[in-house]
């Protein structure tokens, strides 16, 4: 794994995402997955996801996702995939793996971090010790834990794509298939800005303010 030591700003900052909305919602297409999942997502040019292979203990998958909406002051919308157990009385998969994704940066601004979360109560988290091989080049620093992958360290930059997974390892999300009730969760994921873009808009915005001052 490479080195996890974020700067606390950058830390702050995807915390901020998190809590402020980062997400848009899934939407109504649904992607069968086999294994006893379904994905839905918000539309299939933005978030599309192939499925590699499915097994009684695992659905191995790859995704691509165009992220298109500028940086709005607080952060990038980012996509949301919403992940539903649909055979609960079947042999049901239960680690979603992550093989590779392509990610697009179309959003007018450099990316100097990213983020993925996992939404679920509990009951579906990161497998720390099966994912440390999971590369998020360019960035050179991540930080993962049960529900939480943050990398900074890089820049994607704006009209270029970046793809996280490259190279052997695999990002793996174990579900707690144990419960009564059918699994159901999210995978956000959403970038942040370089600090010059962040700079900019504040200065934007305090001179857009001292003009109406006057």
């Amino acid at each position: 794994m490479k080195s996890s030591n974020l700067s606390t700003p950058i830390l702050a900052l995807g915390l901020l995402g998190i809590l402020v909305g980062a997400s848009s919602a899934y939407g109504d297409i649904t992607i069968p997955l086999g294994g006893g999942w379904e994905a839905q997502v918000p539309n299939l040019s933005q978030v599309s996801i192939s499925v590699d292979s499915v097994t009684s203990e695992f659905v191995a998958i790859e995704i691509s996702k165009d992220f298109t909406e500028p940086y709005d002051g607080i952060g990038f919308p980012g996509h949301s995939i919403l992940f539903t157990q649909v055979a609960a009385d079947a042999v049901t998969s239960p680690r979603i793996i992550i093989l590779d994704e392509s990610v697009t940066n179309l959003t007018g601004s450099d990316w100097t971090d990213y983020h993925m979360e996992i939404g679920s109560g509990g009951e579906v988290v990161f497998d720390i010790a099966a994912s440390l091989g999971f590369s998020m080049a360019p960035f050179t620093n991540q930080l993962l834990t049960l529900t939480t992958l943050d990398a900074d360290g890089g820049v994607v930059f704006n009209n270029s794509s970046f793809f996280p997974g490259a190279g052997p390892g695999e990002l793996v999300m174990f579900a707690d298939l144990s419960g009564e009730e059918a699994v159901s969760f999210t995978l956000t994921e959403f970038p942040t800005p370089e600090p010059a873009t962040v700079a900019l808009l504040v200065l934007g915005l305090g001179c857009l303010k001292r003009r109406r001052s006057r």
